[in-house]
């Protein structure tokens, strides 16, 4: 059998395949976010992931024999990374990824330092509140005894990787992600991270996604009760796991996840550099990708459902509102990367109430996806189909919206996440990713897909207001 794990922001999932590609279990354990302090984003690494990947381990092996699992993979909360010590004990809180915003004078001190041209160039775009490098600066001048005792900065999935099996290791594809790799030598970005003041010795190697990155040692294969000596695939942040899973990873796929915030994934042939997204490698090695993440998504709707007290029930759309909300109450990340950004309401009216503000707040995440599928479209041809996962994909109603506004049809699967792509690459260490791909039970999953096809007039009513969207950030963005 084979174990993929995935280390999300509010729970880790976990699903287990056996030889031919069927699931044969699956779990879920409850993670916690802490926010010690405004524009703090934390985890309980020690509590949260490796105990919590312990429970998740126990759950779902009730039923399995935990001897069985040949191969497991982990997938990160990406841009998300703690201090550990050369045990792989934590030091600090993990910090999580951009809606974690502490290092806002780190990241303007390195982008005036080093400038614009230089850090596209090298890293493919400025530092954002998503990036690591200003966050570790930030603890090595705000908690500078737990960076001078620090072994290793780790990512979430390698905090597990690496105390299953000793070693440490970046993904390629997270590497790139948060600004730590260095696309003219294919490596860490030694030069930056010297000249930011920073020991280049702290931060893993790096190492592709379907590589193996060790093997479960004695002491671990003690406390989980895996089988000493299997393989420990490197696995890749979650939207790349959520991407393996449905099959989005081929050049021209497009992948978008509705979780606590939104991602999107579009993977290309060649490299590309577009502002206000990332650029970088992908899966496959030869293959690259734009990836954007907002930070709007289930923790925006959810606070305004808690605000309005209200939710709408039903997947009717029955068209636009003609309110707009810009909904950046943790900042704006992609495509602007403001942190100082603000929600905004424009275009209430008397007559308006409680359900058709709800909707709008549905209608503001339709509107991010395609303002982010026109700005890719203007490096790439963007395809008719959207694969579709995550948590708020269960909400019909938000996935009407979302086809009828970017003209779209969505393939929709309901039934997998991330954790169901790590196992598939989890089963790498055994075949071939191209045979793997052919087994029946995989391509049965795959094709359960659940397609919402666009209302093509309501589109082009949805279409002036998506505009206007667009328009509204740049009016106000500089009273922010």
């Amino acid at each position: 059998m084979y174990l993929g794990v995935d280390m999300g922001t509010s729970s880790i999932k976990a699903t287990l395949l056996d030889e031919k590609g069927n699931i044969v279990g699956r779990s879920r354990v409850e993670s916690a976010v802490v926010s010690p302090e405004e524009g703090f984003f934390e985890v309980e690494a020690e509590k949260n992931w490796w105990l919590g990947f312990g429970k998740a381990l126990e759950s779902i092996c009730r039923d399995n024999d935990v001897k069985r699992i040949r191969g497991l993979c982990i997938s990160s909360v990406c841009g998300t990374f703690v201090p550990v010590d050369s045990e792989l004990r934590p030091l600090y809180n993990a910090i999580l990824y951009g809606i974690d915003t502490r290092a806002t004078d780190q990241i303007e001190r390195l982008n005036n330092s080093f400038g614009k041209e230089y850090l596209k160039n090298h890293l493919g775009g400025e530092f954002t509140t998503h990036s690591v490098i200003p966050k570790t600066l930030w603890l090595k001048e705000n908690r500078p005894e737990t960076y001078e005792k620090t072994f290793r900065f780790v990512e979430s999935n390698n905090f597990v990787s690496g105390r299953l099996t000793g070693r440490t290791a970046w993904d390629f594809p997270t590497a790139a992600g948060t600004r730590l790799l260095d696309f003219e030598t294919c490596d860490l970005p030694i030069e930056i991270i010297r000249k930011a003041g920073l020991d280049e010795n702290k931060f893993p190697g790096l190492t592709w996604p379907l590589s193996i990155v060790g093997r479960v040692n004695v002491s671990s294969s003690r406390e989980t009760g895996l089988k000493e000596g299997i393989p420990v695939v490197g696995g890749a942040c979650d939207i790349n796991g959520e991407a393996m899973a449905c099959g989005g990873i081929s050049p021209g796929d497009l992948v978008v996840v509705f979780g606590s915030t939104t991602s999107t994934l579009f993977t290309t042939k060649g490299f590309h550099l577009l502002d206000g997204f990332t650029p970088g490698v992908s899966i496959l090695e030869g293959t690259f990708r734009l990836g954007a993440a907002t930070s709007s998504g289930g923790r925006f709707v959810g606070w305004i459902k808690g605000l309005l007290r209200t939710e709408i029930a039903g997947e009717r759309d029955d068209g636009p509102t003609g309110i707009m909300i810009l909904p950046y109450i943790d900042g704006a990340r992609a495509p602007y990367d403001n942190p100082s950004a603000r929600g905004v309401i424009f275009g209430l009216q008397k007559t308006d109430d409680r359900n058709k503000l709800f909707k709008a707040s549905l209608e503001s995440l339709g509107y991010e996806i395609d303002l982010l599928i026109r700005k890719l479209g203007t490096v790439s041809n963007v395809p008719n189909k959207i694969h579709v996962l995550g948590g708020m994909a269960a909400s019909r109603l938000l996935l009407q919206i979302v086809a009828n506004i970017t003209g779209r049809e969505l393939h929709v699967y309901g039934d997998i996440n991330a954790s169901y792509g790590d196992a598939i690459m989890a089963m790498t260490a055994d075949h071939a990713y191209s045979d793997i791909a052919k087994f029946d039970s995989v391509k049965e999953q795959r094709d359960k897909a659940i397609r919402i096809l666009p209302d093509l007039e309501l589109h082009s009513k949805y279409a002036v207001l998506s505009q206007r969207f667009e328009t509204l950030y740049s009016s106000v963005k500089d009273i922010f």
